[in-house]
């Protein structure tokens, strides 16, 4: 068996994961971690951009609050080949149908 290495992030492509699992960035107050909600269900994920790259440990603790899998939020984040839920196949075909 070969396992695959979980890859450090930068910010940015973090925001994209997040974008695409329906995230949004929260006003920031006076603190430098950002806050990104998501509402159905409700989840939130505490991003602190002036630490990017961000280290495996953190991948792995983004991913687990995303609640998602640490795997699925790289490849999420690195644009790769993303298989999305048959749910949100659904929303995206009653969108265009719209």
């Amino acid at each position: 068996m070969f396992f695959k290495k979980t890859p450090q992030l930068k910010y940015s492509e973090v925001v994209k994961g997040l974008k695409k699992l329906g995230f949004c960035k929260r006003p920031n107050k006076s603190t430098a971690h950002e806050q990104w909600v998501s509402d159905n269900p409700f989840r939130k994920v505490t991003v602190d951009k002036h630490i990017s790259p961000f280290s495996v440990l953190l991948v792995k603790s983004m991913a687990k609050q995303a609640d998602v899998s640490a795997k699925e939020f790289c490849r999420l984040c690195k644009d790769k080949k993303y298989k999305s839920t048959s749910a949100e196949n659904t929303d995206n075909t009653a969108a265009e149908t719209d």
